[in-house]
């Protein structure tokens, strides 16, 4: 579509236009000279200078005190208002050092006047502010000007024309007399400048995110949207990256929500609400709040006019624009990001990135031509990693995402399918929560999962119902967010364990406080593996429950551990459940800690060799479990002579076989955690499960229960 101009209809009459007022926004960090150009820029323009010292100074009776910026900020616009109304061109002496600071001036401020704004851009050395710091009256702090002067040396943030100056004038300023003649060049210099910027800008077919600030306020919002889709803090980690940077989170509508934390995050002149609704109201419009991939062109949004039929002027008219601030560059560039935003990490194998980019959106109208392959990878440069969408350092060889945006529909059908198991099957109450939020956006994306078959589904499912556990355990849908958070801030835990659950010898009674670890699914149900407190060493027993005999009695903000120590016992963690096989990790926390030792030779001691031998049928079933126990730790038989069963080359079939008349001819040996020996369940019920396809050789008390269990069963046969 194209933008409306902005010129008024052919023969309407046309009001002539008030000649701006030509003010001065003085940029350089603290003691580059500011004041000093302005005493003499206000001679040589008859401006008067409005400093925020001296407003400082007359609020709180010194400049060096701070104060409120709300306040100096509102006696700062009151006397520039007050001094364009009369017709007064104004000098505004301030750092100006970031360019939500600039913005706030040259765009965002509603004068009674037209105004064309210069910006005098001071390139004094850092060494020399530094030097010049040292004879001020009122030193300002060395990091403190470092820091505006890395801000004013950004290349993408630094002064520019396109902040709504109508020109930027660099100078390096000086005492005396050349200062003056500096500044009287520069000035008779104005005027073809100012002209010869517009007649390059002639061209341009303005829109409504000509401005730079309405450009870049459009691009913090998509920015914050991606990372956090709705600004939904339904999650715990979510929650408490959002407080980070506002707290108490925001309420109101989405709008209301986006304001508040664009204002935190890049300045209060983003922070403009009506704008902010219009803006979502663009995206929406333009498909950039669907998944699913749009060829739509892009629309322009109506442009700004130079005067409004009624009211106050608008600034940034006066000024310059940012290059997509032009109509078709700024098509071009949106087409782009939405579709990395609906296709993330889109490439194709030798195939040329930006060449890539650009096949697979020709079809949509305004979008980048095939011979502009470096204009596109130019413009990716300077929106993607500047505005945030991507890290400096990415590699890009498998294409660009932007925010949160990894996946296409598909592939979140199948994750859709994939929670939806979890949740029904498996009965997780947090896939379950997950599950709602999914569906609804992907309801929001246009995504339809109704009706979709899963290719793969879960066989295994929870023997507990979650509908019918206790309300306050730990297996109920609404504890899962409470252990969660628990979690994730390293927070300790009082647990209850119920009195007439299923209980092991070895099980916890009562009350216990306890380190959360993990959720996990073994075998039936969730289990929680947790750190018992152990109040001292700062090392306890890791062991697990499953959740529905347990109750979260409390949870203790304000005692948390450091991500080091909860770090150290996951590692453990992991080494434990890799030896054992399983979700029993004994009793005994020296034998723990000797297990998940760094050094080799203390681990192997650590372990007790299990060796059975296999009837033929069986075999062919164990040799296929490569990863039930690790396999550097397990020794499958050889095949018998003239056999030529299939193995995989790096299986570990070395022992030799017995012979071809023994009944069990097939010998296996694992290195086990002597716990897993002792009183695994789940090792039992593996092994024992092939009856007298075993033969259990070492050692020897296994290999007596074995038997026993054989003969009691048995037993119970004959008897009837």
């Amino acid at each position: 579509m194209t933008s409306p101009s902005i010129s008024p209809p052919a023969g309407t009459p046309v009001a002539p236009l008030p000649a701006p007022l030509r003010c001065h926004l003085l940029i350089g960090p603290p003691a580059s000279g500011k004041t000093t150009l302005a005493g003499v820029l206000a001679q040589l323009t008859g401006a008067v200078v409005l400093s925020t010292d001296v407003v400082r100074g007359e609020l709180f009776g010194d400049a060096a005190v701070q104060g409120p910026w709300r306040d100096i900020e509102a006696l700062l616009h009151q006397r520039l208002r007050e001094a364009v109304a009369a017709g007064t061109p104004v000098i505004l002496d301030a750092t100006h050092a970031r360019r939500p600071w600039r913005l706030a001036i040259t765009q965002a401020l509603t004068l009674p006047v037209p105004v064309e704004w210069i910006g005098w851009w001071l390139y004094t050395p850092l060494s020399t502010c530094l030097q010049w710091n040292q004879t001020r009256k009122r030193l300002v702090p060395e990091p403190v000007i470092r820091e505006m002067a890395a801000a004013l040396a950004d290349p993408a943030f630094g002064p520019s024309r396109a902040e709504g100056f109508a020109a930027v004038v660099a100078v390096v300023p000086s005492h005396g007399r050349e200062l003056e003649a500096l500044l009287r060049d520069e000035l008779a210099r104005l005027d073809h400048r100012i002209r010869s910027a517009r007649n390059r800008e002639k061209r341009f077919q303005l829109h409504g995110y000509s401005r730079l600030l309405d450009l870049e306020r459009l691009l913090h919002l998509l920015r914050l949207l991606t990372t956090f889709p709705e600004l939904s803090a339904a999650d715990p980690a979510t929650r408490a990256e959002l407080e980070a940077i506002v707290s108490p989170l925001p309420e109101g509508d989405l709008a209301d929500q986006a304001t508040a934390y664009l204002r935190r995050l890049h300045g209060e002149c983003f922070g403009d609400a009506a704008a902010i609704r219009g803006d979502l109201s663009w995206l929406e419009a333009n498909g950039f709040c669907s998944a699913e991939p749009s060829l739509a062109p892009i629309q322009l949004a109506p442009p700004h006019p130079e005067l409004p039929a009624t009211g106050p002027w608008s600034g940034g008219v006066n000024g310059g624009f940012p290059p997509p601030g032009d109509g078709p560059v700024f098509v071009r560039v949106f087409t782009l990001l939405r579709h990395l935003l609906q296709q993330p990490f889109d490439q194709a194998e030798g195939v040329p990135l930006p060449e890539h980019l650009i096949e697979r959106t020709e079809a949509i109208p305004g979008s980048y031509l095939p011979s502009e392959a470096a204009t596109l990878r130019k413009d990716l440069e300077k929106l993607l990693t500047p505005y945030g969408f991507r890290h400096r350092n990415d590699n890009v060889r498998h294409g660009y995402a932007i925010g949160t945006a990894l996946l296409s529909a598909h592939r979140l059908r199948e994750i859709h399918g994939v929670v939806s198991q979890a949740a029904g099957r498996l009965a997780d109450p947090t896939s379950q929560d997950l599950l709602r939020e999914l569906e609804q956006r992907l309801a929001w994306g246009g995504i339809a999962v109704d009706g979709a078959t899963p290719v793969r589904a879960f066989a295994n499912r929870s023997i507990v119902s979650t509908a019918l556990v206790r309300p306050d355990s730990l297996a109920a849908e609404r504890q899962a967010e409470a252990l969660e958070t628990a979690i994730v801030e390293r927070r300790r835990i009082e647990l209850e364990r119920y009195v007439s659950v299923g209980s092991f010898a070895d099980s916890p009674n009562g009350s216990f406080r306890v380190w959360p670890l993990q959720l996990l699914f073994h075998n039936i149900g969730w289990y929680l593996v947790y750190e018992e407190d152990a109040i001292g060493t700062g090392v306890g027993l890791i062991r697990s429950e499953r959740i529905d005999r347990l109750a979260l009695r409390r949870s203790e903000r304000g005692n948390r551990r450091s991500d080091e120590a909860h770090s150290q016992a996951l590692r453990r963690l992991e080494l434990l459940l890799h030896h054992s096989g399983g979700i029993y990790f004994g009793h005994d926390l020296k034998s723990q800690l000797r297990l998940a030792s760094p050094n080799a030779r203390i681990r192997a001691k650590q372990l007790v060799t299990l060796r059975f031998c296999c009837q033929g049928w069986c075999f062919a079933f164990i040799r296929e479990g490569l990863q039930r126990y690790p396999i550097e730790h397990t020794r499958f038989s050889k095949p018998l002579a003239g056999e030529h069963w299939w193995h995989h080359p790096n299986a570990p079939h070395v022992l030799e076989p017995g012979s071809p008349s023994d009944t069990h001819p097939y010998p296996v040996e694992l290195d086990l955690p002597p716990w897993t020996v002792e009183r695994d369940i789940d090792l039992r019920n593996w092994l024992f499960g092939f009856g007298a396809g075993i033969r259990i050789d070492s050692p020897q008390a296994l290999r007596e229960e074995h038997r026993q269990k054989l003969e009691t069963a048995l037993a119970v046969y004959q008897a009837a």
